[in-house]
This record gives C-alpha cells, structure tokens and sequence, in this order.
C-alpha cells in the first residue's frame, strides 16, 4: 500500500513537470517551471501547472532574466524589464549538452566547456572540429548543466543593485556639483551686489604710470568697474585689468 501511494505522488511529480513546461529564469539564476498566461509591459502571469483551476500568480519583469516558451521561444528582459531579445522559435538544446546563458539574452548550446579565472572555453558541436568558443566570463550570465545543476557567474541582480547604486552616488555628487556653484553663483552676485552699493575706495595705478584715485564697484579677473566719486548718481567707468598695473585699496 506504501508503495501504491508513493509511485502515486511520483506520478503527481512527473505529471505537474511535464505539462508545465514553460520556465522563468530569475536574474539572480533561479529557475522556477511554471505555465505562463501572459506577457504585460511590467509583470507576467502565469499558474504552476496547466491546470486551469490552479491560482494565477504574476512576477514582476524586472526581476526576470527569461521566460522560455515551450512553443515561442524565449524572451529576455533588462533590468528595467523592458524586452531587449525575443525569438519566434524555442532553441534546441540537446538534452546531454551544457547551456551558456549570456548576459545579452543568448541561450547556447555547449559541449567540452571549460572555465579559467577569466574565460570560459566550449565547442558548439561535440562532434564539430571546429576551435573552440572563447567568452570572457564577464559576459556570461549562468551555465546549466544537464543534471540541473547551475553556476552563477554575474548575479544579475547584485550586479544591477551596484549599478544603481553608483548611478545614485554619481547623481548626488552631480547635484552637490550644481549645487557649490550656484551657491557660488549666488555668492558672487551677492558681492558684487554689496560692491556696487557700497563701492571700496581704491587707487588704479595703469601701466602708463597714471595713479587714480576712485570707488570700485566691481572687481573681476577682466574688468574692474568704478566710479570717480562715492556717489549713487554718478556714473559707472569700466577698465580691462589688461591697462591696469596694480590696484591699491
């Protein structure tokens, strides 16, 4: 009786897996088999077997890397789940050979493969004579293995988690940037502001030798504005710092 109820739950098992044969890469490379309903711009529904009276979950498409179609192929997804690759046909894995998942979306066949530090080396037909693929390992999502074991080699999701967050460092650096200046900005302003109301009394020497006794109003790296009287109603002088020796204040 034992057994009858055990080779009954293995049937269960083996039936749930056979019809629910579409599949949900996740970005952090867990893979979750399921029937897939339905396809949004931000999240996708699907039921865990293709019994139509099981419940409808959903995933949002930023947290996909993939959905494989039994039927349609495949659809990639960024981390902002847009779609960047899609394909009208399933790819055909052989069911003794390892699949290479990049990054980019590409899903390939592998036999042969073997990994460094930095490279990972495979051939796409074992009986090809072909030289070998050679990929950077940066550039390679996940490697499954046709026992269903996986290596992750980019955890899309911590990688993408870092991204943002040096993307948000560099936005609040970019606006500290703005900021300084237009305080500095605005500091300038001020100065030269105050200067015209209440201008400094100073003496122009020229480069010909001719002293001046005035009021600057306005003293930058080009020009220096001033008066010849402390006076609101008297008129603005303007002089290039090229004419100008020295100014004594």
């Amino acid at each position: 009786m034992r057994r009858f109820f055990v080779s009954i739950f293995l049937l269960g098992l083996t039936s749930t897996t056979i019809i629910a044969q579409d599949a949900i890469i996740f970005r952090d490379g867990r893979v979750k088999f399921v029937k897939i309903i339905q396809t949004n711009n931000d999240k996708t529904l699907f039921r865990e077997s293709d019994n139509k009276k099981a419940p409808e979950e959903y995933v949002e498409n930023t947290k996909v890397f993939m959905l494989k179609f039994k039927t349609r192929g495949n659809v990639v997804f960024d981390s902002n789940g847009e779609r960047i690759l899609a394909t009208s046909e399933p790819t055909q894995i052989p069911k003794d050979a390892v699949v290479v998942y990049y990054k980019d979306g590409r899903e390939v066949p592998a036999y042969n493969l073997t990994m460094d530090a930095n490279v990972v080396s495979f051939k796409t037909d074992k009986k090809t004579k072909d030289r070998p693929v050679f990929s950077p390992k940066s550039e390679v999502f996940m490697i499954s293995y046709p026992d269903g074991t996986r290596d992750i080699l980019t955890n899309l999701a911590v990688e993408e988690q870092r991204q943002r967050e040096r993307e948000a460092e560099e936005e609040r650096l970019k606006e500290q940037r703005e900021a300084e200046a237009a305080d500095s900005i605005k500091a300038a302003a001020t100065e030269e502001a105050a200067s015209a109301t209440n201008p400094k009394k100073a003496t122009i020497v020229t480069k010909k030798g001719v002293r001046m006794k005035v009021w600057v109003c306005s003293d930058t790296a080009t020009m220096v504005s001033y008066k010849k009287v402390n006076s609101a109603k008297a008129p603005v002088f303007n002089m290039s710092k090229a004419k100008i020796k020295n100014i004594i204040y």
